[in-house]
């Protein structure tokens, strides 16, 4: 006899440990290198309560605006109940053959271009804030304040290079080549959005200034880490020509 399943949700809470000062101090360095000026007000969590009902109004108004994001099921003010949207993105990845990966990033990127042409921003598009149920995408965790203070363009800029980034171990094995495809999904899909070809244009620069005080270190030239950013650069620098010669 098969017993009904109790439907899988999610509980967030205001006592929940939030980022510390340390980690908001390297995300807000990291930002700055990636000419993305967020600011410390953004990064620096120090009310979970604040933290909370700003998630729960973003994901009001996404789920009103008719986009894929966990329905909001109890909110008192303390804590956050959410229902099920299926599995990562990056736990996906993690369990597909490699040679099956490529399609689905590219879906990913196009689909996060199409979210942007209708207007809005995610503030986390990391792929572990992605699922995917096998028809369609949806997104989590919204607690990032963003939009404003910075422009529109510039968030949804740094979202895609959120994906692209959150990618890289996926992306590496499989060459620049990859790399390109995910950019060139979104810029396809992106239908008058942000110029993502001019913002990896400006971004070149300071990866590879990044890699160069890499190469000071043997120990962190060899890393898997700067073998994935090598790639990424290859494929972002032929994104970049490509977009010149159109």
């Amino acid at each position: 006899m098969n017993l009904p399943t109790t439907p899988k949700t999610w509980t967030k809470t205001a006592e929940r440990p939030l980022r510390s000062t340390g980690s908001a101090l390297g995300v807000w360095l990291f930002s700055r290198v990636l000419g993305v000026p967020v600011p410390w007000s953004a990064i620096h969590q120090t009310d979970g309560t604040v933290l909370l009902a700003y998630e729960h109004q973003r994901l009001l108004a996404l789920a009103a605006a008719g986009e894929q994001v966990p329905p909001v099921l109890a909110f008192d003010g303390r804590k956050l109940v959410t229902g099920d949207v299926g599995v990562t993105l990056e736990h996906l990845l993690h369990r597909m053959p490699e040679a099956d990966r490529l399609p689905l990033m590219r879906a990913a990127a196009a689909d996060l271009a199409g979210f942007h042409a209708r207007g809005h921003w995610h503030g986390g598009a990391q792929a572990r804030n992605l699922t995917w149920d096998g028809q369609r995408f949806a997104r989590l965790d919204f607690e990032e304040c963003l939009h404003p203070p910075l422009p529109l363009p510039t968030v949804q800029l740094y979202d895609a290079l959120q994906l692209v980034l959150s990618l890289a171990r996926f992306l590496e094995p499989l060459g620049p080549g990859a790399v390109f495809e995910v950019l060139q999904a979104y810029r396809q899909a992106a239908d008058g959005g942000p110029d993502l070809a001019a913002f990896v244009r400006r971004l070149l620069p300071r990866l590879r200034w990044l890699l160069r005080i890499a190469s000071w270190s043997t120990r962190l030239d060899s890393s898997r880490e700067v073998t994935r950013m090598r790639t990424l650069l290859a494929g972002m620098q032929r994104f970049v020509d490509l977009a010149q010669v159109r």
